[in-house]
């Protein structure tokens, strides 16, 4: 049988650990912009494929209201927002330390401040970092032996 806990996950923006998630499945979201391969069909049925050089890549997470976390990512966004001169470079890792999933996009920015949310229950704090260049490596936790 294989196992899997978010108190396993790791993210690091510019070295600094992101803290205080909020609730769900889809607090964290790691995906490439685009297609890495993609296929075009001619009218005589055959195909040709293109292998794309952009390997862009968002991080999108999901933040509780009160997260510390929100205050350095708002530090950050504010410094590219000024202008080319405070501009900060972002890199963010990814690790789930028991299953050895890793993904690193580095070179990326902040699109734009949070929206603010809130009502009668806390609301959460979104937060999209683009990079320019994503990779990701699925690793594989060991079986957990049943009844040895």
């Amino acid at each position: 049988m294989k196992a899997y806990s978010f108190q396993n996950c790791v993210v690091l923006v510019n070295g600094v650990e992101i803290t205080n998630w909020s609730d769900g499945d889809d607090v964290l979201d790691i995906k490439r912009r685009k297609n890495s391969i993609e296929d075009k069909v001619g009218a005589d049925g055959k195909m040709m494929m293109t292998i794309g050089s952009d390997k862009s890549g968002s991080f999108t997470f999901k933040l509780q209201a009160t997260s510390p976390s929100n205050k350095f990512l708002g530090a950050i966004q504010s410094l590219g927002e000024a202008g080319a001169q405070t501009f900060v470079p972002v890199t963010v890792q990814f690790l789930d330390t028991y299953r050895n999933d890793m993904s690193i996009g580095t070179v990326g920015y902040i699109t734009k401040p949070a929206d603010i949310k809130r009502g009668a229950s806390a609301g959460d704090t979104e937060w999209e970092i683009v990079v320019e260049n994503l990779n990701t490596l699925l690793g594989d936790a060991a079986d957990i032996l049943a009844g040895a």
